[in-house]
């Protein structure tokens, strides 16, 4: 577990990669869109706290149709206050978006 301070409205990939912490899951590590929305691997589970998080947008909403309403893409999150994130939550293997 690893407490990490964030300016308020900070992007949750963004801090967690400046911090050399993985949101991806297998190879898509490597092969991710850098934060462009594109490739919907950066799924993270907001177990506390996903109301201070951005909204979802329907894009978000259709990509993660699949999964439960706390799992986010991190590369189109901000943080507005205290959440814990589960990183590489579990994802069925309907639950891939792309």
């Amino acid at each position: 577990d690893r407490q990490l301070v964030v300016p308020y409205g900070a992007n949750l990939r963004d801090e967690m990669i400046s911090r050399k912490i993985n949101c991806y899951q297998s190879l898509t590590r490597w092969t991710n869109c850098n934060g462009q929305q594109l490739c919907g691997t950066c799924i993270v589970d907001v177990v506390q706290g996903v109301d201070q998080c951005t909204r979802r947008s329907l894009d978000e909403a259709s990509t993660l149709r699949e999964n439960p309403d706390t799992y986010k893409l991190a590369c189109i999150t901000n943080v507005y206050g205290d959440i814990t994130v589960e990183l590489m939550p579990k994802i069925l293997p309907n639950q891939w978006t792309r």
